[in-house]
């Protein structure tokens, strides 16, 4: 077994090597290519304020011009940046002004922290503090002065904005513009002393314009979080983070299911062992303020994905992510952190009680190190006892995108028996392919040991990405084994071989009212372990269009064959015979863009679909009439009529939320779908006292429809938390 998993990766030796004769070609090209800014060291106390007007700010030179990316590349930006850098001994500085000659037309609709700031116009700093090229923290803010932020792993193009770092800004609309003026604190950052230089990057976005102006690596095949682009930031002096200790305990009241109200406690502490290496320890864990999941309609006969949302399992997650192909539609992750603390009954996600847990994330040497030990407690009304669950992930980085890693995991959260997984893959990374272009090379193999199955199997496979924006390539193929069992991890489909591709051709019209035209096939095939098919289907996109504007529409045709090996039970009502089926469907969608004060979402599908015929819609509607104002309205529903029957699924959710300021915010969520048909609603009140010390107020209710549609109470849990940040 575990040949024929390797087989088809020693073929792809010599795209190593030549992988390897590209780095080694362009690597000093690149250098000299680098911009670099000079951070301005003071003595004296800046006032965040959005004003600027402490005089250091006029004799810190700025850090040069921005380039624009979108929409044409290498251009000169429609309005003017000034990027200025200050430096004590405490944090760095950003005094940043956005001349804009309409300053009347500045687009600024959110004020939530960690909102999706790319709606309005905004000003984006990535900071590579180690000068590794691969692994950083993202800082985002808005002419309102709303912050989001996130963690960098291996240069990901997609950045969590989970994380909450303990820094501050506020930023102002001026006649000529608006300013930001903005602190980020070295003890929330990680970084090795006496280290005078570090990677940054900075990137503005005038969204009326739909424009992308950026400071360094202004190529429209490269994201902004590809820190092996960034530029450098030098002149640090020999800066310090103290003792590196946070002590966050946390207060709670709490009422479950109707009961009285309870008093409760917490404590979270982190600890620097090293400048990139953190150890975390966690008591009494609870993740009241945590937001609910978005439910979402399922027609396949496999789990969907849902992500991680709690802070604990976010902090330094990146460090246990591995290479393991498809990044939008996940389908093999050996470690899943949702399956620690929560578990599925009834279409609703219930909390598992953490006693405690540890954790040791982050860099030594050129080594990334991920350590994690959980002890859950026992749930008495499911027989669920408490159990002890361990993983530790160790990648080793070299060249500039590229590395090289290990995985174990031990325990089962369902306790049904021990379960390990152990694991490698590999990433080949460059961004200078062909002189600017991206390639990545994945390679991984994974086993687990399940003891209530008395098996042993494998995982294991590849990928090939071109990634670039006129073309994207790519091909993929994996196998997982019939009794491959990652308790700790997210497998939906077992028994298969998996061959996917990517195709598309994204050409950009030099004039006119278009942006970009989009014509897309991803093609996949699913056999069994014997190479017989199970299903094939092809998304194919023969026209989708982006204008200027930021509006887009598209077309599509999803030809699909499944065989269906046992009966699938589709919905409660209706259970499709097994046999092969072969159908196409016809999609249509459309996008407003997201800069306007209503946007529109909307797509729906036609046609074939088994023995009969679905048709389906997805709507979503959102109204920003101000800064503090934010409704939205989502429904989905899927009639499906099919030679066994009629049926139909649906979910509709609407969103209300109001922001005070920057620091207080008021969201409330309700959501219902007929197939757990619960009607779930949730309020969550935060305000953020200062950075790092923050107040919820949270209450979740549910109630499920009853075969005489009746509502009857299913959960209920109100929860008034404090926490509080001691920094040391």
């Amino acid at each position: 077994m575990s040949y024929r998993l390797l087989s088809p990766v020693m073929r792809l030796a010599g795209i190593i090597s030549l992988m390897a004769i590209i780095h080694f070609l362009h690597a000093q090209h690149a250098l000299a290519q680098t911009p670099r800014a000079r951070a301005f060291q003071i003595s004296e106390r800046i006032r965040i304020d959005g004003k600027l007007d402490e005089p250091a700010w006029e004799s810190a030179a700025p850090i040069g011009d921005l380039i624009q990316v979108v929409p044409r590349e290498g251009g000169t930006p429609s309005e003017k940046t000034d990027v200025r850098i200050l430096v004590d001994g405490e944090a760095l500085y950003f005094g940043v002004v956005c001349h804009d000659r309409t300053s009347s037309a500045i687009i600024a609709t959110q004020l939530t922290r960690d909102a999706e700031l790319d709606v309005d116009d905004n000003i984006s700093i990535v900071i590579d503090p180690f000068l590794d090229h691969r692994n950083g923290f993202f800082f985002d803010v808005n002419p309102t002065g709303a912050r989001a932020d996130g963690q960098i792993s291996n240069s990901s193009e997609f950045t969590d904005l989970t994380w909450d770092g303990i820094w501050n800004a506020h930023a102002r609309i001026t006649p000529d513009g608006w300013v930001a003026e903005i602190v980020i604190p070295f003890k929330t950052l990680r970084f090795q002393p006496g280290q005078s230089v570090w990677g940054l990057n900075f990137e503005r976005a005038i969204k009326r314009h739909n424009e992308t102006n950026r400071w360094s690596g202004a190529r429209q095949n490269i994201w902004l979080t590809n820190l092996a682009e960034a530029g450098r930031l030098e002149g640090l002096p020999d800066i310090h983070q103290g003792m590196g200790i946070d002590i966050r305990p946390y207060g709670l009241v709490v009422r479950k299911e109707g009961n009285d109200w309870e008093v409760d406690g917490g404590l979270d502490i982190s600890k620097n062992l090293a400048p990139n290496l953190n150890a975390s320890l966690t008591v009494n864990t609870d993740f009241a303020e945590t937001e609910v999941d978005a439910r979402q309609v399922n027609l396949t006969r496999f789990d969907l994905f849902y992500p991680e949302k709690r802070a604990f399992f976010l902090e330094g997650a990146g460090v246990f992510e591995m290479a393991t192909g498809n990044t939008f539609f996940p389908d093999l992750i050996p470690f899943f952190s949702r399956r620690i603390g929560l578990m599925e009954q009834d279409g609703i996600s219930r909390e598992v009680p953490i006693l405690a847990g540890g954790k040791i994330t982050g860099r030594q040497s050129r080594f990334n190190i991920g350590v994690m030990d959980v002890q859950t407690g026992e749930v008495g009304e499911i027989g669920l006892k408490g159990q002890n669950l361990f993983v530790t992930r160790i990648s080793r980085d070299f060249w500039k995108q590229s590395y090289v890693g290990g995985i174990f995991t031990n325990g089962n959260p369902s306790g049904t028996g021990g379960n390990t997984l152990i694991g490698a893959d590999a990433r080949f990374a460059t961004s200078n392919f062909r002189g600017n272009k991206n390639l990545i090379l994945s390679l991984f193999l994974f086993g687990t040991d399940d003891e209530s199955s008395d098996a042993t199997d494998y995982a294991g496979g590849f990928a090939i990405d071109y990634p670039n924006d006129r073309w994207y390539l790519g091909i993929g193929w994996k196998q997982i084994g019939e009794s491959f069992r990652p308790a700790l991890g997210f497998v939906p489909r077992t028994g298969m071989r998996k061959t996917n591709g990517t195709l598309m051709f994204r050409p950009r019209p030099e004039n006119g009212i278009v942006r970009q035209f989009t014509f897309h096939a991803f093609p996949e095939v699913v056999t069994d372990l014997n190479n017989q098919v199970e299903s094939w289907n092809v998304a194919i996109s023969p026209f989708e269009v982006e204008f200027n504007s930021g509006d887009l529409f598209e077309i599509e045709v999803l030809p699909q064959f499944e065989r269906l090996s046992h009966p699938f039970p589709i919905s409660r009502e209706v259970t499709l015979p097994p046999g092969s089926y072969q159908f196409t469907r016809y999609g249509v969608r459309l996008e407003t863009a997201t800069k306007r004060f209503w946007v529109v979402d909307f797509e729906s599908e036609f046609g074939d679909f088994y023995n009969g015929t679905q048709r389906s819609f997805e709507l979503g509607l959102t109204l920003k009439p101000n800064s503090h104002l934010l409704l939205g309205l989502e429904a989905e529903r899927a009639d499906v009529d099919l030679v066994q029957g009629r049926f139909f699924k649906q979910l509709f959710s609407v969103q209300a939320d109001y922001n005070f300021s920057p620091n207080i915010s008021w969201a409330n969520l309700v959501q219902y779908d007929n197939e757990s048909r619960i009607l779930g609603f949730q309020t969550r009140f935060r305000w953020i006292l200062q950075p790092g010390n923050d107040l919820f107020v949270v209450l979740n209710r549910g109630w499920e429809k009853d075969s005489e549609h009746n509502y009857v109470s299913s959960y209920d849990r109100g929860t008034v938390k404090l926490q509080y940040t001691f920094r040391f």
